[in-house]
């Protein structure tokens, strides 16, 4: 698998985090809902984890998930640290 596919993976993780749906993820992303759910869902595969808890009505995340959302913040913050000091060309 190309590593973009895990980054979309991660991007749709993070942006369903902060958004707190799949619908509203997909509309930040300009992706179908579906398409963002399915990419969580590989995510979760990949790593061997459920990244979030979900019900008919509400979206939260499990404990791995709330861990994995802040390595992958803190890594999403290094990069834009790296790209504002001109070492990402």
């Amino acid at each position: 698998m190309r590593t973009t596919d895990h980054l979309g993976g991660i991007s749709a993780f993070v942006t369903t985090a902060q958004s707190g749906s799949f619908t509203a993820a997909a509309e930040r992303l300009g992706l179908t809902k579906s398409a963002v759910g399915k990419s969580v869902g590989r995510l979760e595969d990949r790593l061997g984890l459920k990244l979030f808890q979900r019900s008919t009505r509400t979206l939260s995340l499990t404990p791995n998930g709330e861990r994995f959302l802040l390595s992958c913040q803190s890594a999403i913050e290094t990069l834009v640290q790296a790209a504002a000091d001109g070492l990402l060309d």
